[in-house]
């Protein structure tokens, strides 16, 4: 075992590792190779994330935050929009969504400063791409500080009284036609089965089907018949309950527990670093968002968001940034 691993985190990534490749292997055999691959380069951020300890960064983390928001300035500045949005950089050889990349560097300047607002201007700045699932879960970083530093409370009141204030406005100027849909969807799938309600009818039925040991593997009627969109991406979580049933359910909460519960376990086992248990706090709980936001919304019970289901969910730039967070996390 890697010094200084907890053996809960390594059965939690393995277990996640074994389910992610299974289902490429049966969902999108195509991309095997390339996921084993951004598997391995993960890995590689993974160990030099574990040479990175979030105190570092204290004496130049203006710098890190300049550096976020040019990252972020870049797909609105030299990308085309594809589908109406620009949250891709293409570099020729490979491309990467900077949202993915900036949110760990976001959680170590969030981990070193007493000014964290100012996290704000990268919420901002990826809302503008649109992509507003990633500039959620930029904004979701905010939360473990707000709730464990009480003189943050009155601020995070006088935030969700702005937010509150400020719904009509948004719903009207800011929300897409599409993402407008999304929600009124969510509330009444059934009122358009064939078009916006389809993905969340079609997940349901997938996850019903399954049954207690699912249809097989590569006997999904929905995934493999391809009634179910985004099969390995957004809703990866039901098409793997379709062919390996509920007991599947099991073990990856099972794995999502051991992996929380380490990195809770790690966070308050180094209080007196306080950078490395503030952004520890910031990993857990985002992990735990997305995989609350994405299981919610196959299962029909949130809004259909784009966030994807961590380390199962098809998405490069994704898995080699939690994966670099997870390393910085247990640098120490």
């Amino acid at each position: 075992m890697p010094q200084n691993l907890p053996i809960r985190l390594l059965v939690s990534i393995a277990l996640l590792f074994g389910y992610h490749l299974l289902m490429v292997f049966s969902l999108a055999p195509h991309l095997l190779v390339k996921e084993i691959f951004l598997w391995i380069l993960g890995l590689a951020f993974f160990y030099l994330g574990r040479h990175l300890n979030p105190s570092q960064f204290t004496s130049f983390n203006r710098l890190l935050f300049a550096f976020i928001c040019l990252l972020l300035l870049l797909p609105l500045v030299f990308n085309l929009p594809t589908r109406g949005s620009r949250r891709w950089l293409n570099l020729g050889l490979f491309s990467f969504q900077p949202s993915e990349i900036t949110r760990p560097l976001s959680a170590l300047f969030l981990a070193n400063t007493s000014h964290p607002l100012y996290q704000l201007i990268p919420v901002f700045l990826i809302a503008l791409q649109p992509d507003l699932g990633s500039a959620f879960l930029s904004l979701v970083l905010l939360v473990p500080l707000i709730l464990y530093q009480a003189r943050l409370i009155k601020i995070s009141l006088l935030i969700l009284l702005i937010t509150s204030l400020l719904t009509p406005f948004a719903w009207k100027n800011l929300l897409h036609d599409y993402q407008r849909q999304r929600i009124i969807t969510f509330l009444h799938p059934n009122l358009d089965p064939i078009g916006q309600g389809y993905h969340v009818i079609q997940s349901k039925i997938a996850i019903g089907s399954g049954g207690f040991l699912g249809k097989g593997f590569k006997k999904g009627s929905q995934s493999q018949l391809l009634f179910l969109p985004e099969k390995h991406t957004d809703f990866i979580f039901a098409a793997t309950v379709e062919e390996l049933g509920f007991i599947s359910v099991i073990i990856i909460l099972l794995a999502y527990y051991l992996l929380l519960s380490s990195l809770l376990i790690q966070a308050f086992s180094h209080q007196t670093n306080q950078a490395l248990f503030r952004f520890s706090l910031m990993v857990a709980f985002l992990i735990w968002t997305q995989v609350v936001i994405n299981i919610g919304m196959n299962l029909g019970l949130l809004p259909i968001t784009g966030i994807t289901l961590p380390f199962l969910s098809i998405g490069g730039t994704s898995l080699v940034s939690l994966l670099f967070s997870l390393g910085i996390a247990f640098s120490s």
